[in-house]
């Protein structure tokens, strides 16, 4: 599922033993979690990939819901009840939109922000569809407070008015007891609930991903035992934790003055799932105090590169400029073996080329930079994939929430919290009420 390699990370065998200790204290806590088997601790994501009563819900209701006469499911979220939804589904079916679309599998569209332009074309396509069948509206919140998902949500649900019986098209996924709970409960829309100590960012392999992703035809299964897999070999053995070691490596490299922490995806399709970590890590990591209630703003500024698309853009920065970043690059090890024709049109022109696939190229690319880092001294990690599927995406999904449980610890924060994202919240509701 997930190859894991530090060779060249610049950080001693010695130094990691040294920061062992702390995590395998943690390791023996989350043990503990996972055992429990309850969902009490912010840790508790942990089980969410073994929870059958949790999958049977969501099958009950795509069950319910889903016909072949679907077209068209939009999540209406934002952040942790959204991008990593948004990431499964552009790794495995979103590149087809574009490419494919006249494609009969239904489609997931995400209402993410509250940009006019967007809402005013998803409202015509709404306007434009006459049989519910064809439509699921999925309105995602934690509480039901969220400002841009409750405009986007009602924006939505007004263009498709028209619709008889709309609110059996409906669904609500929110914690049980929350203001949205309540209140779909009297719209009589369908209702997932998430176990309230999960956080919106380790919340992916809760309702709050499955049910969308199983109604577009995602095998959640496969995703939640790739998911499990990674997990119990993180925490069956403390030599087999790379969750741990990558978060030794992360905590090193920042202290040393390597405090961007750049997500090299070498497959265009995971561009999402790079912006899944840039939440996971910065709503994580980045915080004002430490746990004893010292003033620190910790962090570490995770940033998302494309090969071989970004070494065009901001390469000559990363191999050239301040040395303040520590790498991780991810790639796939099995991909589509499209070569290049025998006969070429201009084979005069890279004659390197010949008899070459993309897949060659790729990672002959993928060689050449690792190659020009090291001759650079620039630190880097890696994360290999064993094919862009559900198996090794809830794999990755795993490994990177276990990874910042395990980096939080050792940079002495809260890994669960969000304290200063509320400042702007309170502030809109403030403008937006004239007060």
């Amino acid at each position: 599922m997930l190859t894991f390699r530090y060779d060249h990370a610049g950080v001693p065998e010695a130094a990691l033993a040294s920061s062992a200790p702390s995590t395998e204290e943690y390791t023996a806590y989350l043990k503990d979690v996972l055992r429990s088997g309850r969902y009490e601790a912010p840790e508790s994501s942990l089980l969410l990939a073994d929870d059958e009563a949790l999958l049977a819900s969501v099958q009950e209701l795509v069950r319910a819901k889903v016909t072949s006469r679907l077209r068209f499911h939009i999540v209406v979220g934002i952040g942790g009840s959204n991008l990593g939804t948004k990431a499964v589904y552009d790794a495995l079916l979103g590149y087809r939109d574009v490419l494919q679309p006249a494609h009969t599998q239904p489609r997931l569209l995400f209402a993410e922000t509250t940009n006019p332009e967007w809402l005013t074309l998803a409202g015509e396509l709404l306007t434009a569809i006459t049989d519910p069948a064809e439509i699921l509206i999925s309105v995602i919140s934690k509480s039901g407070g969220t400002t841009e998902t409750m405009a986007n949500f009602e924006i939505l649900a007004a263009a498709a008015a028209h619709l008889p019986n709309l609110n059996e098209r409906i669904v609500a996924i929110t914690d049980e007891g929350s203001e949205l709970w309540d209140q779909a409960a009297q719209k009589s829309f369908a209702r997932l609930s998430l176990p309230s100590p999960v956080g919106g960012r380790y919340s992916v392999l809760s309702s709050v991903g499955l049910f969308p992703l199983a109604t577009v035809g995602i095998d959640i299964a496969t995703l939640r035992g790739g998911a499990a897999a990674e997990r119990d070999l993180c925490l069956r053995d403390d030599s087999l934790n790379a969750a741990a070691v990558s978060a030794q490596l992360l905590a090193i490299q920042k202290e040393r003055g390597h405090t961007i922490n750049d997500n090299f995806f070498f497959a265009a399709q995971l561009e999402s799932l790079g912006k899944w970590y840039r939440q996971l890590m910065g709503e994580s990591i980045g915080k004002a105090q430490s746990l004893d209630g010292q003033d620190v703003h910790q962090g570490i500024t995770p940033t998302v590169s494309l090969g071989s698309t970004d070494l065009h853009s901001v390469g000559q920065l990363y191999l050239g400029g301040p040395k303040d970043k520590f790498t991780t690059f991810v790639s796939c090890v099995n991909q589509p073996a499209i070569a290049l024709p025998s006969q070429r049109l201009m084979p005069e022109l890279v004659p390197a080329l010949r008899g070459k696939t993309a897949a060659n190229i790729t990672e002959a690319i993928l060689q050449g930079v690792q190659i020009a880092y090291q001759k650079a001294d620039l630190p880097f990690m890696e994360l290999l994939l064993d094919a862009i599927d559900e198996e090794s995406i809830g794999a990755y999904l795993q490994f990177k929430m276990l990874e910042m449980m395990y980096l939080g610890k050792l940079l002495q924060v809260n890994s669960f919290d969000q304290p200063s994202v509320e400042s702007y919240k309170i502030e809109t509701k403030r403008i937006l009420g004239g007060s």
